[in-house]
């Protein structure tokens, strides 16, 4: 490879860069798939990671060997991957001649497909664990210590990266969730005033008028208001549902 440090460099700023909340995950982890099988020659990579769900995970492959059975379901039940997840520490250089004691469904059906040995790189920092890397490769050679250094930062990167991101999706949606609650709140306050003027009613009873009318009407009480502030429905729609007491002008004013 061609400038490699360069490349390395890249790679590690790319892999950091989930700051855009509408990030879509699995292209992210297609993407650091795809850079380890650039990184190890003669590689097939099967990425999986937690997604929105716990029992549906995201899983991606450089190889479609990888996903196809037998070597797809064998992957997602044993092997290195499952095993670094399990110990979240990475599994390098096996080789898979002789490692049916270890893997039994593995080591045969990866040899029947050429592949020779084989690497895992758990994805996580401190207690997260978020996935893992999983290297099948067609040479029986050790990975070389700078490899297996630039591998180890692949993973410690994608997973601060991806927490960021989760991070920053969070705030965003609890941004928008506040937002639209300040929202709806300061339309209940109008209408409330508005209905509190025109019946002549204290405003705590003015809001009883509104959820009576929502609830009677099966509607939502924020729903209401926006209708009555922006003048899509009057105050006199309301009347016939107001209960007499209400109507009363309340000492608490």
């Amino acid at each position: 490879m061609q400038d490699r440090e360069r490349w390395v460099a890249d790679t590690l700023v790319e892999l950091a860069d989930t700051l855009a909340p509408a990030l879509d995950p699995k292209d992210y982890w297609l993407c650091v798939a795809n850079r380890y099988a650039q990184l190890i020659a003669s590689s097939a990579v099967r990425l999986a990671a937690a997604g929105d769900r716990a029992d549906r995970p995201i899983v991606v492959c450089t190889d479609e060997r990888l996903e196809l059975p037998p070597l797809g379901d064998v992957l997602a039940e044993e092997g290195p991957g499952i095993d670094c997840h399990d110990d979240d520490e990475p599994v390098v250089n096996v080789p898979l001649d002789g490692a049916e004691a270890r893997w039994n469904r593995l080591a045969p059906a990866a040899l029947e497909l050429g592949f020779r040995s084989v690497h895992a790189f758990p994805i996580s920092r401190r207690e997260n664990v978020l996935g893992e890397v999983t290297i099948l490769t067609t040479e029986a050679s050790s990975l070389p210590v700078a490899d297996l250094r630039i591998a180890i930062a692949f993973a410690d990167a994608a997973a601060i990266g991806m927490l960021n991101h989760r991070a920053i999706a969070g705030l965003t949606r609890t941004s928008e969730q506040l937002q639209g609650a300040l929202a709806s709140r300061v339309i209940i306050e109008q209408a409330k005033g508005l209905v509190s003027a025109r019946l002549e009613i204290d405003p705590t009873d003015a809001f009883l008028v509104l959820r009576h009318y929502a609830r009677s009407h099966n509607r939502r009480i924020s729903d209401l208001c926006e209708q009555l502030v922006n003048r899509r429905m009057t105050v006199a729609d309301l009347v016939g549902s107001v209960p007499k007491r209400a109507l009363r002008p309340s000492t608490r004013r």
